[in-house]
């Protein structure tokens, strides 16, 4: 079995939209004989899972999303040739999504963010999704997305406005869950493998941070066969 971490590393200092990680170590084992940190950041930053009260008010929070949605059978779509500034059509998922199935994690795989994670090019340049092909995915009957790219275009603007990011209200408004900014996607080597996304339960929020891991060398049925006693 091989296990493959896709999750970006949460670094103090980083951030976006004016809002920054921090982490402290109050506790050192200078002071105290032990270490204990803290730390604060914006739920959507770096490797994360959207609710859809993320863009739909009054709706599903982070710790209501089921997590069977967010774990199962997946699906690899090459988009490697999306380079900047690419949108990303109906058209071409249909091409490249042949194998995808009902029920499963997308992941659309451009290696954006292996190149640019950390620097304004990632999300000013990158590749996104058009809406018809948030339709598709739709259409198709996936329960959730993994990105390595910034999906919307307007986010290109720090003042960009909710209502004009069009993929977050096509895919949270039939719960169609986004899992998105992961890196390392190229270390996945065939079509089809197991995906795991686990955010933080953090009560009534509208996303949170997650740990993402793709498993291959499994067969999936078995893999995702559940049995009672």
């Amino acid at each position: 079995m091989k296990v493959i971490d896709l999750s970006i590393p949460i670094v103090h200092g980083d951030g976006r939209l004016g809002l920054t990680v921090s982490v402290e170590t109050p506790y050192t084992f200078d002071n105290c004989g032990w270490q204990g940190s803290t730390f604060s950041m914006f739920a959507h930053y770096a490797t994360h899972v959207d609710a859809p009260l993320h863009f739909i008010r009054d709706s599903m929070t982070i710790d209501q999303v089921p997590l069977q949605s967010l774990i199962g059978p997946a699906s690899v779509i090459e988009l490697s040739d999306h380079g900047e500034s690419a949108g990303i059509s109906g058209d071409t998922l249909e091409d490249r999504g042949r194998h995808v199935e009902k029920g499963d994690i997308a992941i659309l795989r451009t290696g954006w963010t292996d190149k640019y994670w950390g620097s304004e090019k990632f999300w000013r340049e990158g590749p996104f999704l058009l809406g018809d092909g948030a339709d598709w995915l739709v259409e198709r009957g996936v329960k959730s997305v993994v990105y390595d790219f910034s999906e919307e275009f307007v986010v290109r603007d720090p003042g960009f406005q909710g209502e004009d990011c069009e993929v977050h209200h096509k895919l949270l408004g039939t719960n169609i869950f986004n899992i998105e900014y992961v890196r390392d996607l190229a270390l996945i080597e065939r079509p089809r493998c197991a995906l795991i996304a686990l955010p933080i339960k953090l009560q009534g929020l509208d996303g949170a941070p997650a740990r993402v891991i793709a498993i291959e060398g499994q067969d999936l049925p078995k893999l995702f066969e559940v049995t009672t006693a």
